[in-house]
C-alpha cells in the first residue's frame, strides 16, 4: 500500500482526484496540498510515494512543484492529470521535471489503478492489494438467516477491542439490515453508486447510519429496479474505499447476486456461507462452494456456518463435511423465542453473558478481529468463606 497526496487547482478538483486514489484501494493515505509556491511542502516535511497533480494553465506553475517534491525525494512518482493532450514539447519539459505519467482527465480509475500497480511492481511498494478487511456473509439459499447472522455478527465485532465495523447491505431484491436495527437510513448503497465521482471516505461516512453498538451500516438497496446500476466496477470502489476506513468491512450478499460481483469475493479475507442442516440447505452448500471454487475464489476462505443448529444434527453434518471437503466453522444453537423477539424489535441479540447463541456470536467476532475473549468470573460458593483455613 502506497501513501499519496493530490495537488489540484480547486477544492472540487482536489476532491475528486482524492476519491479516484482511494477507490484504487492502493493507497493507505492522501494528503492535500496545492500548486502555489506558497503551499509547497517544506523541507523535511514527509513526501509520500506518489503526487497525482492536476495540470492547470500554467504548465510552467505544474512542473516546479513536480521539480520542489523531486529535490525533497528523488523517489517520488509524481503522475499529472490533464483535461487536454499535451504537446511534445510539454512532455519532454515534464520528463524533465519529474513527472512519470500523464492520465487524461476526467480519470479513468482503471487506468489510474493500472500505473499505480505498475508503480508497486517497480519499485516494491508493499503487495499492491487491499488490506483484506472485508468479510462476506453469504446464504446457501433463501430463507436461511443470512442477515440475522451478519447483523449480529457485526454488532459483536464493533464491541470487541472497539473496532470500527461497516455493515454494506447488498441484499436482493430488498435490504433487510437497517429494519434488523431499527434504524431509519437516509441514504443507501444506490446514493454511493450515484456519487462514485466523489466518493471517498469522508463522503461515504456521511451515507452511513450508526447503530448504538457501533455498527455502521450502509443501507440496502428499497427498490429492486436501481439494482442493474450496481456493477462489479461499482462494487469494487465501494468496497475500496470502506476498506480504507474501517477496520472490518462485512457484506451482507444474500443468496442471490450476479455472478460478475465474484470480483469482490475474490478479495475478501474470508467467505461465510450460512446454510441449515436440512437437505435443501445443504444440498445447495454443496453446489454453491463447488461454483464459488470454479469461479476462481480460494476453497480457504471458505466459512461454513449452520444456522439454527441442533445435537440432533450432527451425524448429518460429519457426512457433510467429508463430501465438501472443508470442516463447519461454526454451529450456532437454534433459539428461535430470542431470535425472533431481536428481529421484531429491531435489536440484535444481547441476552447474559452465559447466553450460548450470543455467546458463540461473541466467539467468531473475537477469532475475526483477532482478540482473546474476557471470561467471566463464576461466583464463589457461600461455603467457600468458610472454608480453606484450619
Amino acid at each position: 500500500m502506497l501513501t499519496a497526496a493530490v495537488a489540484a487547482l480547486g477544492p472540487e478538483s482536489s476532491a475528486y482526484l482524492r476519491a479516484c486514489l482511494q477507490q484504487s484501494g492502493l493507497v493507505q493515505s492522501v494528503a492535500e496540498w496545492g500548486v502555489s509556491a506558497d503551499q509547497y511542502p517544506a523541507p523535511g516535511e514527509s513526501v509520500p510515494d506518489m503526487v497525482l497533480l492536476e495540470l492547470g494553465p500554467s504548465a510552467e506553475l505544474c512542473f516546479a512543484f513536480s521539480a520542489h517534491l523531486r529535490r525533497l525525494r528523488p523517489s517520488v512518482c509524481t503522475m499529472v492529470c490533464s483535461a487536454k493532450e499535451p504537446r511534445p514539447e510539454v512532455l519532454i519539459e515534464a520528463m524533465r521535471n519529474g513527472v512519470r505519467e500523464f492520465l487524461g482527465q476526467p480519470l479513468d480509475p482503471q487506468v489510474l489503478q493500472g500505473a499505480i500497480e505498475r508503480l508497486i511492481q517497480e519499485h516494491g511498494n508493499g503487495s499492491g492489494q487491499p488490506e483484506e478487511k472485508l468479510v462476506v456473509v453469504m446464504g446457501s439459499k433463501g430463507g436461511v438467516g443470512t442477515t440475522t447472522v451478519t447483523v449480529n455478527l457485526g454488532a459483536q465485532l464493533a464491541q470487541t477491542g472497539d473496532r470500527r465495523v461497516l455493515l454494506l447491505d447488498l441484499g436482493r431484491p430488498i435490504g433487510h439490515a437497517s429494519l434488523m436495527l431499527d434504524l431509519q437510513p437516509r441514504f443507501s448503497v444506490v446514493d454511493a453508486v450515484e456519487n462514485l465521482q466523489r466518493l471517498d471516505a469522508h463522503f461515504l461516512a456521511g451515507l452511513l447510519t450508526r447503530h448504538e453498538s457501533g455498527l455502521e451500516v450502509l443501507a440496502g438497496n428499497s427498490n429492486a429496479e436501481l439494482w442493474a446500476k450496481l456493477s462489479a466496477r461499482a462494487l469494487s470502489r465501494i468496497v475500496n474505499v470502506a476498506q480504507g476506513s474501517n477496520d472490518f468491512v462485512l457484506m451482507d450478499l444474500g443468496s442471490v447476486y450476479p455472478w460478475e460481483w465474484n470480483v469482490a469475493l475474490k478479495s475478501a479475507r474470508m467467505v461465510m456461507v450460512v446454510t441449515e442442516a436440512n437437505v435443501p440447505g445443504l444440498w445447495t452448500l454443496e453446489k454453491q462452494l463447488l461454483a464459488l471454487t470454479a469461479s476462481g475464489i480460494d476453497p480457504h476462505r471458505f466459512r461454513v456456518i449452520v444456522n439454527r443448529w441442533h445435537k440432533a444434527d450432527e451425524e448429518t453434518l460429519k457426512s457433510v463435511e467429508k463430501r465438501i471437503k472443508c470442516s463447519i466453522y461454526a454451529r450456532l444453537p437454534n433459539d428461535f423465542r430470542q431470535v425472533s423477539q431481536a428481529v421484531n424489535t429491531g435489536a440484535p441479540l444481547s441476552r447474559n453473558h452465559n447466553d450460548p447463541l450470543t455467546t458463540k456470536y461473541r466467539e467468531i467476532a473475537a477469532e475475526i478481529a483477532g482478540v482473546a475473549i474476557e471470561s467471566k468470573p463464576k461466583n464463589k460458593p457461600l461455603f467457600g468463606l468458610f472454608s480453606g483455613r484450619s
